[in-house]
């Protein structure tokens, strides 16, 4: 997701904040009816980018996957609307709201960032 998606959209908003190039994002946002379409353009970028680049370490496993499906369904959404092709979309929606739900499991980095220490004996 952060190679093939993400780093698209941060190359793209980096050229349209920095030399002012039409950035495609934004408007994609405003046909959903969002407030805001550069902001919450940012946003998927952020999630499309960083928070897969966290998953994929197991960091943040719940928060990051629970922003990817919820912009996986709004990339569904806008497929719907404009008349595309929503499934792929759709499919790794399913696929990060799972993840969202059960976590990342025992051998995630978030198992272990997530470690109590053991709670030592009290000396008698």
């Amino acid at each position: 997701m952060a190679v093939l998606h993400g780093a698209g959209k941060v190359a793209a908003a980096w050229a349209y904040f920095r030399h002012g190039v039409a950035w495609d994002l934004p408007p994609e946002v405003v046909l959903l009816g969002f407030p805001w379409p550069v902001a919450f353009a940012l946003a998927a970028t952020a999630a499309e980018f960083g928070a897969a680049l966290l998953l994929a370490c197991g960091l943040f496993t719940r928060p990051s996957a629970a922003a990817l499906a919820f912009t996986m369904a709004m990339a569904a959404r806008y497929h719907a609307v404009a008349g595309g092709l929503g499934e792929p979309a759709a499919a790794y929606g399913l696929v990060f709201l799972s993840l969202a739900i059960t976590g990342g499991g025992r051998y995630a980095a978030d198992a272990y960032r997530l470690r109590r220490p053991a709670r030592s004996e009290p000396s008698r």
